[in-house]
């Protein structure tokens, strides 16, 4: 593990945007820094304070590439744990290799997310906001080690697999790929309007997740912000779970919609949503990709460095979760953003956020008020 990532380190700073080709084999590297700023205050029936913090949200290294014409690789490694750069501890994230069956089909093996959620399966690079909706955070959408076929055409997407653990649970926990728990999951996707000016996407997904024999499943979720403490809590939810999830979004031009719909039936039922909107004031529009079902790259009209101002974008969002069944209460969240592209692969965000924790929340009824701000490079 250890030689892997260092391996991924070494070509990162040595090849920057250089690729090696040989017989049909190519390495490229990749990678991203996200850096976080954040000031919190909680005005809760047992929790009334305020702090400040920051940390490396995200600073991955990694390596793509191709091996002949049907066969894709990619292997990246977090170097983020707990809020510190742990080089000797790295978090492994996409792993995996992808088979090219023919044009429009694919088999991938390895660390891979489940096909659940456009929030989800939209890189965070690319979603509006410094988090994601919290029903992706709850209902514990990740990474596993698993099976998965996609397919697509011109207007939908398909994709489903069987997974067993986080590959970090094999490799540091040592439990195994998938004596300990596994799940099955499948999306699919519907386009029917994508073109220059207008984009509507449609998605549904479920997930049947089995876990170990005495565990019991935890729903629970942060207002949004990652260094927040968590205002509801659901604990003893059973092993086993149904999640079902609804999607939909529509792009016209600089403006753009999305919402999402999710419920899990554990030991008891849990739901949420959240419904957001954006606009660019500088013109540009969200790119989209059918073949993977979700949002890509903004491209700024006239990048800083080519005489323009980038890309700015302000965005608007309201998100509930619903845990009132467990008896953990229910949370609502607003979040305001602003958001700066100096070129395409470089952000700044500024999100503002006003949470509400309502019934047996886990630190009793009232709300939190936060500003956060990111700093963000990929290549």
């Amino acid at each position: 593990m250890k030689k892997v990532s260092f391996i991924a380190l070494a070509v990162a700073l040595v090849m920057p945007g250089a690729a090696l080709a040989a017989d049909g084999f190519t390495i490229k590297p990749r990678g991203r820094v996200l850096l976080d700023f954040t000031d919190i205050d909680y005005n809760l029936a047992n929790l009334n304070t305020s702090n400040s913090g920051n940390e490396f949200r995200t600073a991955r290294l990694g390596v793509f590439g191709k091996m002949g014409s049907r066969i894709k690789y990619v292997a990246e490694f977090d170097f983020v744990n707990g809020g510190d750069i742990k080089v000797h501890d790295p978090k492994a994230k996409d792993v995996k290799l992808s088979f090219k069956v023919n044009s429009n089909t694919s088999i991938s093996f390895g660390n891979q997310k489940t096909p659940n959620s456009l929030e989800e399966q939209t890189s965070g690079r690319f979603t509006t906001f410094l988090e994601r909706g919290s029903v992706t955070d709850a209902f514990r959408l990740s990474r596993r080690v698993g099976i998965m076929v996609k397919t697509h055409g011109d207007n939908y997407s398909l994709a489903a697999g069987v997974f067993g653990n986080d590959m970090n649970a094999v490799l540091y926990g040592h439990e195994g790929l998938f004596s300990n728990e596994h799940s099955y999951a499948a999306r699919g996707t519907f386009t029917p309007i994508n073109n220059d000016r207008r984009t509507v996407h449609l998605g549904a997904s479920v997930r049947r997740f089995s876990g170990n024999q005495g565990d019991q499943l935890r729903i629970r979720a942060r207002p949004r912000v990652h260094l927040a403490q968590r205002l509801v809590d659901a604990r003893n939810q059973g092993k086993n779970s149904t999640l079902f999830g609804l999607e939909a979004a529509y792009v016209s031009g600089p403006f753009h919609i999305e919402g999402e719909w999710m419920v899990e039936d554990a030991l008891t039922s849990s739901n949420g949503y959240f419904v957001q909107a954006g606009w660019f004031l500088t013109g540009e529009s969200r790119t989209y990709s059918v073949k993977k079902g979700a949002f890509g790259r903004i491209k700024p009209k006239h990048a800083v460095g080519d005489g323009g101002g980038g890309a700015w974008e302000v965005a608007l969002r309201f998100d509930t979760l619903d845990l009132n069944n467990a008896n953990a209460g229910k949370m609502n969240t607003w979040t305001a953003g602003l958001n700066w592209y100096p070129q395409s692969h470089t952000r700044v965000m500024l999100d503002v956020v006003h949470a509400t924790a309502r019934g047996l929340a886990k630190f009793g009824p009232g709300n939190t008020d936060s500003l956060q701000m990111r700093l963000q490079y990929d290549w």
